[in-house]
């Protein structure tokens, strides 16, 4: 298998390995904000923030993992593929146009891709995909 498809095929991987953590941990703490009944609505934006992030970590993470070399790179690409889906869909699907928050957001996402792609380099063993 040529690098191109494995990195195409690692990037895919990761971006939905990584949104399906944002969805797992946004389901969570979605329970238990409804359970406690707390949340101030200023702060919605924030933790969604840090759940995206998480999100992008772990996908850099997984990507770096597949292709076993330049994890920077891999995190980088696979962080802003997470920012353009989630970025899209909150545009097409809310009134809200591009803001500060968007900018910030592609700067966390890119920086926790990326750590997470370093990070998942230091594994010995790498994930097979097929």
């Amino acid at each position: 298998m040529s690098d191109k498809k494995l990195l195409i095929k690692a990037v895919l991987f990761g971006t939905v390995c990584g949104l399906l953590v944002t969805v797992i941990l946004t389901c969570i703490f979605s329970a238990i904000v409804m359970t406690t009944g707390f949340l101030p609505t200023e702060l919605t934006d924030y933790i969604t923030l840090a759940l995206l992030s998480v999100g992008a970590f772990s996908g850099g993470l997984i990507t770096s993992r597949i292709t076993k070399s330049a994890g920077l790179v891999v995190g980088l690409i696979t962080g802003f593929a997470i920012f353009i889906l989630i970025t899209i869909t909150g545009l097409t699907k809310s009134d809200d146009s591009v803001s500060l928050l968007t900018l910030v957001r592609l700067v966390a996402l890119l920086i926790t891709g990326g750590i997470g792609g370093i990070l998942g380099l230091k594994r010995k063993e790498r994930i097979h995909i097929k």
